[in-house]
């Protein structure tokens, strides 16, 4: 049966005009203000949060980044100063270096923000995105609090009355300006998933791989991280045991994020491989 009218949206809810869909249309333009952990686990911990088909590397990086977020679609460059609530969130990731075969790349396994179309992005890309209250310190040098060195900045994310983890990075004076943020470079892995809703629409399952462009990074920042991670229900990093901080950052970061990831592995029953 072939549809009798069109049917517009990037995401749902799609209708006949598309005005309602919670994702705007890609390409989506994005910049972050960031505080940034990096740490290490024990391997075998880290893989409790890898999808099928992607390994923890020997030393169990993973990191923390809480940030500022500004996003805007390429079809609508004018909202970011008409409509800023529709363009500014709040976002924190938690993500593991890791290997497919024989290529590096991060894994974000869990992410909060705090507006509902951030949430549809995920759902279209395979990113593990919930709601939250996700908050870090604003960098304002004219703010007397933060004239005094050592400069001490932090994040926190709450969910539902319990904090899910806490964040800081102290600076001595602006901190030491680096070249390159530390860590493992490479395109990031996405894994997608979509439930069978009946017996007869098979689930889908999705490792796929995403490289962005335009990417720029700017003001990148060295000083020590600290990290704690919180019980709570519906969450589970206590998986991960003791972690081991290796180095905390700020940044600012540009990129374009667009629909041009690849197929690594169909999971799905009886699909046809990459």
């Amino acid at each position: 049966m072939q549809a009798s009218r069109p049917w517009a949206g990037q995401s749902l809810p799609r209708t006949s005009t598309g005005r309602s869909s919670l994702v705007e249309p890609l390409p989506h333009h994005i910049s972050c203000d960031a505080l940034h952990v990096n740490f290490r686990a024990d391997p075998a911990r880290v893989a409790n949060f890898l999808p099928p088909g992607l390994e923890p590397l020997e030393g169990g990086d993973g990191w923390v980044m809480i940030a500022e977020m500004a996003k805007v679609s390429t079809s609508n460059l004018d909202q970011m100063w008409q409509d800023p609530a529709r363009s500014t969130y709040n976002e924190c990731v938690l993500g593991f270096y890791c290997r497919f075969g024989d290529r590096i790349g991060r894994y974000s396994a869990l992410v909060w923000v705090d507006r509902d179309w951030s949430l549809g992005m995920g759902a279209i890309f395979g990113w593990g995105k919930r709601l939250a209250s996700v908050d870090r310190t604003r960098l304002q040098t004219t703010n007397p609090a933060l004239v005094t060195p050592p400069r001490q900045l932090g994040g926190t994310v709450m969910r539902y009355g319990s904090t899910i983890l806490r964040m800081s990075v102290t600076f001595e004076g602006e901190g030491e300006a680096i070249a390159a943020l530390p860590g493992h470079g490479g395109s990031s892995f996405l894994y997608r998933y979509i439930a069978s809703p009946g017996p007869e629409i098979p689930e889908v399952e999705q490792l796929m791989e995403l490289s962005f462009n335009n990417v720029k990074m700017s003001d990148i920042r060295s000083g020590t991280g600290s990290l704690e991670f919180f019980d709570a229900p519906n969450e589970e990093l206590s998986l991960l045991g003791e972690v081991e901080v290796t180095g905390g950052f700020s940044y600012q970061r540009g990129w374009t994020t667009d629909r041009t990831a690849k197929l690594l592995h169909d999971y799905t029953e009886n699909a046809p491989q990459a």
